[in-house]
């Protein structure tokens, strides 16, 4: 089938990644943007662990995906089904084929709970909540305000996830809760990371030691959920699979490749279905005019909104080098952690793929990682407003 419609840039995914990907490159002059997003709504998911929380309101976490859309940019309302690489050529669910003088792959991944058995089921019963899922967030809130006694489990998982840190801040912010409504006492709190240290970061890991200590969590590394039933839950770690007793569970979902990147021969060998991407210049290594950004990219760490911010910036730049013959620009892997230590502390520590401390803020690396009284403010009140109005415009 020939194509419908052709875009000098296509941009595949009406997320953070798409939506400012397509707004950088109206910016700098691009003429014809097309976007493929079916989701009428579109959600900040940063803002979901201070939701779950009570924290945050839930009218603050989204807004409609028509009032977001770049001037310039077309909007296609469908989902992508299928894509060509060598043509960069996509087939969407309305029949429609759009197609790209180049391509910027940013679907994210998917949340998939067939991979945890008994997940479904325990987040239906209520022994099980998450934050990661903006229809689980009022249940997750009652669940964790209504709590005084027991045995409470969190779970930080390992890649590929989204947001791997940010888990840490519905355990912190729950402890602090707990603490100040006399509870915590009567709490038993384990966290399960299925890593052997708390983080990469050796400041980063010592911080979250810091709190752990304070609150009285029990951390277990090497550590994660396998299976959930009736209120128990299997736990496989250096001892083997070993069932616990549970009261309450926060967990953070298994996160799969879309189908749509998996069946597109986007992949690789090693990448897990994942799109394969060159981790500095962003470019495909197969079909050179394609980019990946975000989650949908086997980019390791570097799967948090900071880091989607920087990447999106240079592959829109890189778009341009590519076609003008320039040397293409290059990403580091600057990543962020922003861990949320109490109902009103964050730590807000960024490093690249060397772990060598990065700062985009006017204050030293160590002073951020600090957490502070300023970095949650920062980040529960100043940057949803800076990425509604800034960074979804393409101004940062």
């Amino acid at each position: 089938m020939a194509a419908e419609r052709v875009h000098d840039v296509l941009v595949v995914g009406g997320g953070n990644g798409g939506l400012s990907a397509a707004a950088h490159l109206r910016r700098r002059g691009c003429p014809d943007v097309g976007l493929i997003e079916p989701s009428e709504r579109h959600v900040y998911k940063p803002l979901q662990n201070y939701v779950g929380t009570g924290l945050a309101s839930d009218d603050e976490l989204s807004r409609p995906q028509a009032s977001l859309i770049p001037e310039g940019v077309e909007w296609h309302r469908t989902a992508a089904v299928a894509i060509d690489p060598k043509r960069r050529e996509v087939r969407c669910a309305d029949g429609s084929v759009v197609r790209g003088r180049d391509l910027i792959v940013a679907t994210g991944a998917v949340i998939d709970w067939s991979l945890l058995p008994g997940a479904t089921e325990a987040l239906a019963s209520g022994l099980a909540v998450t934050t990661y899922v903006d229809t689980e967030l009022a249940r997750t809130r009652e669940r964790i305000a209504g709590f005084t006694s027991g045995r409470a489990i969190f779970e930080l998982r390992g890649q590929p996830v989204s947001g791997r840190e940010t888990a840490l801040k519905p355990l912190f912010i729950a402890c602090d809760a707990w603490r100040a409504n006399g509870a915590l006492d009567a709490i038993e709190v384990i966290l399960v990371h299925d890593g052997d240290r708390l983080h990469p970061v050796d400041a980063i890991a010592a911080e979250i030691r810091r709190h752990l200590d304070r609150y009285g969590i029990e951390a277990r590394p090497s550590t994660h959920v396998v299976t959930l039933r009736g209120d128990e839950v299997d736990l496989a770690g250096p001892r083997g699979t070993i069932p616990e007793r549970a009261d309450l569970v926060h967990l953070h979902p298994p996160y799969r490749a879309p189908e749509v990147i998996r069946e597109s021969g986007l992949d690789a060998d090693g990448t897990g279905g994942f799109a394969a991407v060159d981790p500095e210049t962003l470019r495909h290594p197969t079909h050179p005019r394609v980019w990946v950004v975000g989650d949908a990219g086997d980019l390791g760490d570097a799967r948090t909104g900071g880091a989607l911010r920087e990447q999106v910036k240079i592959a829109v730049e890189n778009i341009r080098r590519s076609r003008a013959g320039e040397p293409l620009e290059r990403y580091d892997g600057y990543t962020v952690a922003p861990i949320a230590t109490s109902r009103r502390s964050l730590s807000f520590g960024e490093y690249d793929r060397e772990l060598r401390p990065r700062h985009s803020l006017p204050l030293p690396a160590r002073g951020q990682i600090r957490s502070s009284p300023l970095w949650y403010a920062l980040d529960r009140h100043a940057l949803p407003q800076i990425y509604w109005n800034r960074i979804l415009k393409g101004r940062l």
